[in-house]
């Protein structure tokens, strides 16, 4: 793709990413407090589980960001969520702080993608399970991220709300 293109291709995708954001800060937010730790079965996650999995994954995805952008990180192996969630202790952690963590570590998201130059923006490396990617289809994994959990905190409440 020529260079001239990557900023309007960039634009799109984060706020491709912004959209699909908010709707998973809104129904963050909408969840009842009283709710949060709750889990629908022993496996699943609560809400705070959730949203402290979103958090990490976001750091996840910036650091894979500099390293393809510098070079030093081309190959990225898949998270495992479940032993992350609990070696982390998510579910005793507070609801709120998560939430704004996670949409500061979402801003520095974007500031990190606006400050890489075109030819840092394609750098590739490969993941373990989505295979080759540049920045732009983590910025579409990181969208379709964030509308899968917004669903996730929806069938949730359905399930511990009854």
């Amino acid at each position: 793709m020529p260079p001239s293109t990557a900023p309007s291709r960039l634009e799109e995708r984060l706020a491709e990413l912004d959209n699909s954001f908010e709707l998973f800060l809104d129904q963050a937010k909408r969840y009842p407090r009283t709710l949060v730790q709750e889990k629908p079965t022993e496996i699943a996650f609560s809400a705070t589980e959730i949203v402290y999995h979103m958090l990490d994954v976001e750091r996840l995805w910036q650091t894979r960001m500099q390293g393809l952008c510098n070079g030093s990180m081309t190959h990225f192996q898949q998270l495992d969520p479940d032993t992350v969630a609990r070696e982390a202790q998510y579910n005793v952690r507070r609801y709120e702080p998560g939430i704004s963590e996670l949409q500061n570590a979402r801003r520095d998201t974007y500031s990190l993608v606006r400050s890489m130059k075109p030819e840092e923006l394609e750098r590739t490396g490969i993941h373990s399970r989505y295979g080759e990617m540049n920045t732009f289809a983590i910025l579409a994994k990181m969208a379709e991220h964030d509308r899968t959990h917004t669903a996730q905190l929806e069938r949730t409440l359905r399930q511990v709300g009854n």
